[in-house]
């Protein structure tokens, strides 16, 4: 998984991408991208810590992705199972 540091909410913080977390936890993007929609956090908590892009595919179409911190990593990936997320876990 890459991890990059990014500028969100006027900080540098340490972030993943929700390509990497689809990639790395063995799912499709757009399943991950509806995993992020469907969390039941605060919205101020989604917004420090789960911020929306874009990406450029392989059709050359600009999708739609999330850069998300390591709060809001942890909150999405405790609800998913399997061996990637147990050794997480």
């Amino acid at each position: 998984m890459l991890v990059e540091i990014k500028k969100m909410n006027k900080e540098e913080v340490t972030v993943v991408t929700s390509l990497d977390i689809a990639e790395t936890f063995g799912k499709e993007h757009k399943n991950v991208l509806r995993d992020i929609k469907q969390l039941e956090c605060s919205d101020e908590f989604g917004q420090l810590n789960f911020e929306p892009s874009s990406y450029i595919n392989q059709q050359n179409k600009e999708q739609p992705m999330y850069f998300i911190t390591r709060d809001g990593f942890t909150l999405l990936v405790m609800g998913y199972t399997g061996e990637k997320a147990m050794k997480f876990k």
